[in-house]
Parts: C-alpha cells; structure tokens; sequence
C-alpha cells in the first residue's frame, strides 16, 4: 500500500474522523495495554457452570477467549489503524529521523495549536513537508479503516 502515490482525494468529513481516530490513539492504546495486562494476569477460577451443576475447565482458554473479544473490540481496531499509518510515515527516512516524526505527528493531530510545526523543532523536515506527510498519515488511518480507498 503506497498511500503517497495516489492522487485519490480524501473528503473532509473523513478526514475529520480519521484525525479524531489519531487524537484519542495515546489514551487507547494506554487503556488497551492495561485491559490485555489485566486479563493476561487475572487468576479466573477455572469453574464454569453448565445447566445448575459446575465443572472445571481450562483457565488458560477462558483467557484466550477474553484476548480473543478484546481484539474484537472497535477501539484496537482503531489502535490497529492507527499503528499501520505510523508504520507507513516517514518509510524513507532514518531511524531517528522517524521516530521523531512520529512523536510530532501524534502531538500534532492531539492539539495542532499548541503543537504546530514551528513548536516541534522538526529541522530536518520543511513546513510543507511536514504537512504533506500528516496529510498521507491521515489518509493511511483511512485506508487501514477502509474509508478510503488507494
């Protein structure tokens, strides 16, 4: 998926969306990693009940079938979205060179006032550059979504 090469516009309302995808991946991803530990380490008693009478079963099923609704859920898809389209920014670039751009693209899409590009001391990059990238960022949530196609 090159998302750069295509000249397919992307309309505003899902534009909208998909930078409001991007907003909220911090505080997700956070809540994500939380549940997944919980229930990674949840103890479960390993009792089910079937018709009024208990039998035992495998705790380590029950757990896989809990990861299992959790990977379900319309929040990691997002967060799946959304760590695709970070993958896909800044493919030609150097190590650190991405991962700054990276933590600036994610604090630009949280709050674009406070964190302009002038505030994000991004020098390798210019401006436009800069805006060009958030612009194929947020179509690549899109396309991982499949709101839009390349």
């Amino acid at each position: 998926m090159n998302v750069k090469t295509s000249k397919v516009s992307v309309p505003k309302d899902v534009t909208a969306l998909c930078e409001q995808v991007a907003r909220g991946y911090e505080r997700r991803r956070r809540d994500y990693e939380r549940r997944r530990l919980d229930v990674i380490y949840s103890r479960g008693s390993g009792v089910v009940e079937f018709g009024g009478r208990s039998g035992f079963s495998n705790p380590n099923a029950y757990k896989s079938e809990r990861l299992e609704r959790l990977e379900g859920c319309l929040d990691v898809k997002l967060i799946h979205a959304v760590d695709e389209a970070l993958l896909m920014l800044g493919a030609d670039v150097v190590r650190e060179s991405r991962e700054r751009l990276r933590r600036a693209m994610l604090l630009n899409c949280e709050n674009g006032r406070e964190f302009p590009y002038e505030v994000l001391g991004l020098d390798e990059f210019s401006r436009s550059d800069f805006y060009r990238r958030k612009k194929g960022f947020i179509k690549g949530i899109g396309v991982a979504l499949g709101l839009v196609e390349v």
